[in-house]
């Protein structure tokens, strides 16, 4: 996994909650971890985490299912393949507690079988401090977040509680208010990086200009800037060319023809982006722009001798930065190599789609994520990659908010 960057106050802020969890182990110790959809808050928790010193002695990871809430979600996945010997309660609660497909024998009260959850973490802590994450917090089902509320009050628990969450109303609101409500609890709310921030995690030297470009082109998004920062710290020229794309260092008409491979999709064939060179320029000058992307390592050549780009986050950053008139211009090279015209071209790509496909450019319209897809169509969160996938390759589109542009665009999809 590539380190997190831009976020070391954050990981400074978890180290010292561990440390006054060590010092004093009589209450648990909670850091929240707020903010919206994509801003790193799980890889910021798996990051701190694995950074701990000392390493905790059991970390424990609760969340809610992939396709929708069920009672004790948050035991369930936390104390999955444990014994009820190890925990200290009944094998009856323990199917409770677990989800067991066999029934349990017993009934319990929901007051005692609270108090049985927070009873079977503490007794995984018997040794020693340790760390209970709480993954998404607002899709926790309200058993699971009585037992966060449980834990954050209970006696003699030496537990570091990493909660993650985005701002809930109810139930969940609720729990987290009452979460950061503590003298024990540290608050963290992530936003996407400033421009500071940005140039703090760039490779020296970075100038102002350099770093006001990557922050555009990744909208300060953590996971992008770090997949930028270790594509440019490869040696040689494609983490070169990478960088010099995005601070704009590269003639004008070289970026342009580099978008549209972007928008193409890959694989790319050398003759249909050469169409893309200035029209002014010599006829020998389109292969050699294109030898140019392809010696720089900026793309690829496939054994079918089709051009992909050696860095992922490269095609995004292009295709996000595109004007509309290379969009256009790109939409009508697909439709003539297609042998229709561009209205066509969209019709025949929507055409391709499966209906549960369709469904799924109407939630990425919506702005839905691969799990938000997963618990509004009721399937797993590896399936609805999959699709998201299947539909990128159909539409030929080379991001999510790609894929909605074309299909409001296009009028496959009612622009309200």
């Amino acid at each position: 996994m590539l380190p997190l960057v831009g976020r070391t106050d954050e990981m400074r802020a978890v180290a010292a909650a561990w440390r006054s969890l060590r010092s004093e182990p009589t209450r648990c110790r909670i850091v929240v971890v707020t903010g919206g959809i994509g801003v790193g808050k799980s890889r910021l928790a798996a990051e701190a985490v694995t950074a701990l010193a000392p390493p905790p002695g059991s970390v424990l990871t609760g969340q809610a299912r992939a396709h929708r809430p069920a009672p004790y979600d948050l035991t369930a996945s936390a104390l999955s393949g444990r014994a009820a010997g190890e925990l200290g309660i009944s094998d009856d609660a323990l199917a409770w507690l677990t989800q067991r497909a066999e029934p349990a024998t017993r009934r319990f009260a929901p007051e005692a079988l609270l108090r049985t959850a927070v009873d079977a973490i503490r007794a995984l802590h018997r040794t020693g401090p340790g760390v209970l994450v709480v993954e998404d917090l607002h899709d926790l089902d309200p058993a699971s977040l009585e037992v966060v509320g449980e834990l954050a009050t209970a006696p003699d628990l030496p537990v570091l509680l990493l909660v993650t969450a985005r701002t809930s109303r109810g139930l969940a609101g609720r729990v987290l208010a009452r979460l950061c409500g503590t003298d024990r609890t540290t608050r963290l709310h992530l936003a996407p990086l400033t421009v500071q921030q940005v140039a703090a995690a760039l490779p020296d030297p970075a100038g102002a200009d350099l770093a006001a470009t990557v922050w555009r082109r990744t909208s300060g998004n953590p996971f992008w800037l770090t997949e930028l920062v270790a594509a440019a710290d490869l040696t040689g020229p494609p983490g070169d060319q990478l960088m010099a794309l995005a601070a704009d260092r590269v003639p004008a008409g070289l970026v342009r023809l580099a978008q549209a491979a972007a928008l193409l999709g890959e694989p790319v064939e050398p003759a249909t982006l050469a169409r893309f060179v200035p029209a002014h320029d010599a006829p020998a000058a389109a292969d050699t722009a294109v030898d140019r992307l392809v010696e720089s390592g900026v793309l690829r050549s496939d054994a079918d001798g089709g051009l992909r780009f050696g860095q992922p986050i490269l095609a995004e950053c292009l295709a996000a930065a595109a004007l509309p008139s290379l969009r256009s211009a790109v939409a009508a090279a697909r439709a003539a190599a297609a042998g229709s015209d561009p209205d066509d071209d969209a019709a025949r790509r929507w055409a391709s789609l499966t209906a549960r496909e369709r469904d799924v450019v109407r939630l990425l319209a919506d702005g839905m994520t691969n799990r938000q897809l997963a618990r509004a169509l009721d399937i797993s969160v590896r399936t609805a990659t999959v699709h998201v996938s299947n539909v990128l390759r159909k539409t030929g589109a080379v991001s999510r908010t790609e894929v909605a542009l074309f299909a409001l665009r296009h009028g496959v999809l009612d622009a309200t």
